[in-house]
């Protein structure tokens, strides 16, 4: 069965969008650790809905999360069009 993706919103930080870029181009997964104060903002890569639960626990906890995406969720984001995926460096 395959996995569901589901946008969700959060701010990722230069560095972070790089580290998302890097992945992309080279075909690798990626962690990123989420603070709450970016939760909610701009960028909307996909996510399982796990990880969007996680995601507004931390938020209502506030704390932050390490969160993990795959090399799918990372490219099926791209496909859908976020800028911060798309640009490979070679």
């Amino acid at each position: 069965m395959a996995t569901a993706y589901h946008p969700s919103k959060f701010a990722l930080s230069n560095g972070q969008k790089e580290k998302l870029q890097k992945a992309n181009c080279s075909r690798t997964p990626v962690s990123l650790k989420i603070k709450p104060e970016q939760i909610g903002h701009s960028d909307e890569p996909l996510l399982t809905t796990t990880q969007i639960d996680r995601i507004q626990k931390a938020r209502n906890s506030v704390k932050g999360l390490l969160l993990n995406l795959t090399q799918t969720q990372i490219e099926k984001t791209a496909t859908r069009g976020a800028a911060c995926f798309q640009r490979c460096y070679v």
